[in-house]
């Protein structure tokens, strides 16, 4: 009995214990058994049912209706097959969504999944999901999470991925997208699972609502509300929630509630205030300048095209962009590279575009203006704020970036409160205090000038008008407009209209045209402020335009020899390089006055047309650029106005641009000295260039093609024309430096004659010569002496490396090739280098505008090949492309050696072959010398000597004139004129002490005119008839200014008018005297040039008389004088010498 007690009581306890168990195990597997439950209905795609709407097979139970285009019509598939699975495909480009909407919980972490495939998918974006959610009022509040993309052949892929409701989230949409395309997609087994880890407030760390402490909205605002709060404003007469916005309705002040469930509301400041008219409208006209949203004309191809390319690229960054919360784009995501920062804001920059933009499928759509905003805090919280340490480039933090921010919030400024625009401008005002400085942000400060004074002048000029701040910004008006000043060293524009910038580079065509293009955006702005800049100042910056730019921009090429690094860039060509400076030109022509702008447009108007190689418009990335050319194009009221003959010497720079306009071309020489480097290599780029400043000839004729077409990535870089040079193999990037050789210089006369010199060594003293060139005209004599090599590889000049012109752009065509004619008789030449003896040679092509000819002054060994050569960007530049580009040169080279040490040869462009013939056998151009003391050329035709002494030894030349000084002499003798044109460049501030017509020394007594540095003076000789007359003033000399300089002087106009009173006194005797010289000549035609038969005497006066006189004098040269012109001669000299004696006398008495 005891024992069956026992045992009943053991048996009671074992079932109690099973039936306890079995109850916790069932709850646990219940419990279990919710977690896991998966909230997409039919997530499998085994439930179907017969096809209806816009699905064409069979379609998905418990799936909405697919979304596709209505452009789209019996194009595509949307079914699920018979093994379930979802399938879409097009052989049309197609955009398709099939979705499903989940009821969630709020604040509720899920756990999504997917498997995707892919076959031959083609889109930017291909097969991915989204989630959106939507509050309890079914507005749709935020874009909770994107898949990854799947393109191109994927097999079955699991997506997986995690995410938070939100807070008032109770519905998701779940939708399972085929991006734009063509290929099939494939989705299955689509599962969103609840997780065990509740995210409540507390859970994920959220103990209070974030939130500003105060809006404020300009009237004219549309304020975009943060989408995981609840909004509620007090005063709905003074604001209002619409859709998500809030919308300012008239001036005042209330509150705005913001509330969260679970959370402790917020009441917040919200403040409406008037618009400030003045800052809207700059703002308003710096958004014209960025984007030019305003002047879009969906008419217009050129415009279209920058709209599509734009909204191309928004499509592709939106796609990309990740959900993340330390990071945007997993390309830029290494933010230790501070130009991702730059790239990152620009490409927000574009999405903002596109959503300002009435045309674009993203205009004022909430979810892309959200992204904006949210990348902006995400990029101000984590990697560009006040507490940032400025790493790599300083350019990136104190204007790259800086300058994004500013135009993002110019752009959209509509959407950005007065809080949000001070935080994010916080950054700048510590990267960026001062404008006058760079490098600040790195502890580095130094004075900032041209394209960067400019660039921060703009940054801080933009903060201002963002912030509504009067005093910062016409501090930043009054700093940027110091950039308007010419300098005579170092860096930025100088008098003469040169451009250097890295200390001694020359770089008009690359950060010269930063500088206007980001000056001539910012310029209409300024102008339209309190502060503007004043007229008087402005002419600074017409002066870059007809001084520094123009003079090297023929027919849309802007010549390479200033554009530094940029010529290793492929895209940014010389015709690309001409347009950024016009476009520059243009918008500045609308901020000047009518006089101004009618000539900038016509100037801006002939150059365009000119241009029949390169769009113009394929350098214009704004609306409003475009619609400024377009107009002007289209405009008849305006007139071409096209520019005369010119010679331009750019001395600070080392650099001579000409333009012929009679024989319809341009040269240009690139030379470097003790000041100027011969070029750069940085971040890569250039790793070539070591020759480009060696005496580079550039001529430019009808190929306008010629240095365009993978020019640099294919012409040898050893063979560059003009230049003398030895077969030492360089490194890439190695050999920048500035000469030990001062002496590099030019001087002009008349627009059309001058001279040019270079006393050269090269980069490591291996190779030297001296280098001379004399422009006369429409010919250009290159001479060279003393030429030495001592690196034993042994030297050469190089003629001409004439690349061949494609006949279209297409490198299979034929080319537009060249006969090469010796001596008049044509020369077969391939890639095997021959050598030949010749006089002269003519480069003849179909087109005589594109012929050139050569004329050497002895006979010369030249060695000559045409060769095809390949080569690639990425050569001579680490950022371009590796694909290989080709091109055909035709190269003429003079070997040099100790015994053949000199050159010389004349140039003549343009030429039809009677013409070369013509100018072959004319013997006009005369090397005078071509030594290692002087190198002088006389042209007979126009009796211009160009003289280059290297030292201060006397040179005689012909008619008994005499110089000493060393320098460079471009002289001109008119009639009874003698014009000089001089500078030592040893010296700039050498004068010109002494000029001898033997036996006469001509004295200065009033200081000499100078431009550019060169030293202009004139001298005159007339002959006075009086035997009585007292000749004690008719030996004083007088030296002014040419005529060029002298308008604005009053002292020259007040001796040229004493000036012009002694001649009238003279002029009768002058001219009686001057008919006898001209009877005299017609019996004897070897006169002395100088030599003037008189009974009385010789005065030489040097006057301030124009430059252009018609009658010439005869020709020069050593001739045997006939007794009958010796005597009177004999007469005068004896003559001059009692009246001096007489003179001495009175002056002791």
């Amino acid at each position: 009995m005891k024992r069956s007690r026992m045992y009943s009581l053991i048996c009671f306890f074992v079932l109690t214990f099973v039936f306890v168990m079995g109850n916790d195990k069932l709850s646990y597997a219940k419990e279990l058994s919710e977690h896991s439950v998966n909230l997409v209905k039919n997530g499998d795609f085994n439930l179907k049912e017969d096809s209806q709407n816009k699905w064409t097979g069979k379609s998905a139970t418990n799936w909405n209706t697919p979304w596709i285009p209505k452009s789209v019509k019996d194009k595509y598939h949307i079914t699920v097959t018979d093994d379930g699975v979802l399938r879409m495909d097009s052989d049309a480009e197609m955009r398709a969504v099939v979705g499903q909407d989940i009821t969630v919980e709020s604040n509720q972490k899920y756990i999504f999944s997917a498997r995707i495939k892919t076959e031959a998918l083609k889109s930017n974006i291909g097969a991915r999901v989204r989630i959106l959610s939507y509050d309890s009022n079914n507005k749709q509040k935020s874009n909770l999470w994107y898949s990854k993309n799947l393109v191109g052949d994927n097999d079955w892929t699991t997506i997986t991925g995690e995410f938070v409701s939100g807070e008032d989230i109770v519905k998701i949409r779940l939708e399972l997208f085929y991006e734009t395309g063509t290929g099939t997609a494939y989705f299955d087994d689509v599962s969103l699972l609840k997780s065990e880890n509740t995210t409540s407030i507390e859970n994920e760390g959220i103990k209070e609502i974030e939130f500003d402490n105060s809006v404020t909205l300009n009237i004219n605002k549309q304020w975009l509300l943060p989408g995981n709060y609840q909004y509620e404003v007090k005063d709905n007469s003074i604001a209002s929630v619409e859709d998500g916005f809030i919308v300012p309705k008239k001036i005042g002040t209330t509150e705005l509630m913001v509330s969260a469930p679970g959370k402790k509301d917020k009441v917040v400041s919200l403040v409406v205030e008037e618009s400030n008219n003045i800052f809207d409208s700059l703002l308003q006209k710096w958004d014209t300048m960025i984007s030019g949203n305003r002047y879009f004309d969906s008419q217009s191809s050129y415009m279209n095209k920058i709209f599509e390319s734009n909204e191309k690229d928004v499509e592709n960054y939106l796609a990309k962009l990740q959900n993340n919360d330390k990071k945007l784009w997993d390309d830029l995501a290494d933010y230790s590279k501070s130009a991702n920062l730059t790239k990152t804001y620009r490409r927000l920059e574009q999405i903002a575009k596109s959503v300002t933009n009435p045309k674009s499928k993203y205009y004022n759509d909430k979810e892309v203006i959200s992204i904006v905003k949210r990348s902006m805090k995400l990029m101000e919280d984590n990697y560009y704020n006040e507490n940032t340490e400025s790493r790599g480039n300083w350019w990136d933090y104190e204007i790259g970036v800086p300058r994004a921010i500013n135009n993002i919030l110019t752009i959209m400024n509509h959407y950005f409160s007065k809080e949000e625009i001070v935080k994010l401008l916080l950054p700048i005002s510590k990267m960026v205090p001062d404008p006058s400085k760079i490098m600040v942000s790195q502890n580095r400060g130094k004075k900032a000038v041209g394209g960067n004074l400019s660039d921060l002048g703009k940054v801080k000029v933009i903060e201002g008008i963002l912030l509504e701040d009067n005093e910062k910004l016409e501090v930043a008006i009054n700093t940027v407009s110091n950039v308007l000043e010419v300098v005579s060293e170092g860096e930025g524009f100088h008098y003469d209209g040169s451009y250097v910038d890295h200390t001694n580079i020359a770089y008009t065509g690359a950060y010269g045209n930063v500088l206007i293009d980001g000056f001539s955006q910012l310029l209409p702005v300024i102008q339209a402020s309190p502060y503007k800049i004043e007229q008087n100042k402005l002419k600074i910056l017409y002066n870059w335009i007809y001084e520094g730019f123009l003079p090297l921009i023929y027919r849309g090429e802007l010549m390479d020899m200033t554009r530094g690094r940029s010529l290793s860039r492929k895209i940014q060509n010389d015709h690309y390089a001409a347009v950024e400076v016009l476009r520059g030109i243009m918008r500045i022509a609308e901020a000047s006055e009518q006089s101004e702008k009618n000539k900038l447009q016509g100037i801006v108007k002939d150059i365009v047309k000119s241009d029949n190689y390169y769009d113009t418009f394929l350098s214009l990335k704004s609306f409003y650029d475009v619609y400024l050319f377009e107009t002007l194009l289209s405009n008849n009221m305006v007139g071409e106005i096209e520019r005369n003959t010119y010679l331009k010497l750019y001395n600070d720079m080392n650099k001579v641009a000409y333009y012929n306009k009679e024989r319809g071309f341009a040269f240009g020489i690139s030379m470097h000295s003790d000041k100027i480097q011969n070029y750069e290599f940085m971040n890569k780029e250039n790793a070539k260039g070591w020759y480009t400043s060696d005496g580079v000839s550039y001529l430019y004729n009808d190929d306008l093609s010629h240095f365009s077409d993978d020019y640099w990535a294919t012409v040898d870089p050893y063979k560059l024309p003009g230049i003398t040079e030895n077969n030492k193999a360089r490194e890439k990037g190695l050999g920048m430096t500035t000469m030990k050789n001062s002496f590099v210089g030019s001087t002009s006369l008349n627009q059309k004659f001058g001279t040019v010199a270079m006393d050269f060594s090269n980069l490591d003293n291996t190779m030297s010569a001296k280098k001379a060139w004399f422009i006369l005209g429409d010919r250009v004599v290159f001479l060279g002496s003393g030429v030495k090599d001592a690196s034993g590889t042994n030297g050469y000049t190089v003629i001409e490396n004439r690349k061949i012109k494609r006949s279209s752009r297409n490198r299979s065509m034929d080319k537009e090739d060249y006969k090469l004619i010796v001596d008049g008789k044509e020369k077969t030449v391939d890639s095997t280098e021959i050598e030949i003896q010749a006089n002269n040679i003519f480069l003849k092509s179909s087109n005589k505008e594109m012929n050139i000819g050569y004329k050497f002054l002895n006979t010369t060994s030249l060695n000559v090949k045409k060769e095809t050569r390949s080569g690639t960007w990425k050569d001579i530049n680490e950022s371009q492309s590796n694909e290989s580009v080709e091109n055909t040169f035709l190269t003429i080279v003079q070997p040099h050696d100790m015994v053949r040490n000199s050159y010389a040869y004349v140039l003549y462009p343009n030429r039809n072959d009677k013409e070369f013939e013509s100018e072959v056998n004319k013997e006009d151009i005369t090397v005078i010398e071509n030594s290692e003391n002087n190198q002088v050329v006389y042209d007979k035709s126009n009796n211009i000597y160009g003289v280059v002494k290297y030292d201060d030894s006397e040179l005689k030349l012909e008619d008994n004139l005499v110089l000493k000084e060393k320098g460079i002499y471009t002289i001109q003798k008119e009639l009874n004129k003698i014009k000089v044109a001089f500078l030592d460049p040893t010296n700039s501030n050498a004068h010109l002490n002494e000029l001898k017509v033997n036996p006469y020394v001509l004295k200065q007594v009033i200081e000499p005119s100078v431009e550019d540095r060169v030293r202009y003076l004139i001298y005159e000789s007339k002959v006075e008839r009086n035997e009585n007359k007292d000749l004690k003033n008719d030996d004083k000399m007088y030296i002014g200014k040419d005529h060029k300089l002298e308008t604005n002087s009053k002292e020259s106009t007040k001796k040229d008018t004493q000036i012009e009173e002694h001649n009238a006194i003279i002029s009768q005797e002058s001219k009686k005297i001057e008919n006898d010289r001209e009877n005299q000549l017609k019996k004897n035609n070897e006169l002395e040039e100088q030599t003037t038969s008189s009974e009385n005497g010789v005065e030489m006066v040097n006057t301030l008389s124009e430059r252009d006189v018609n009658k010439k004098l005869p020709n020069t040269g050593t001739r045997k004088i006939e007794s009958a012109v010796i005597l009177p001669f004999i007469f005068v000299i004896i003559t001059i010498f009692y009246q001096k004696n007489v003179y001495k006398t009175k002056d002791v008495m």
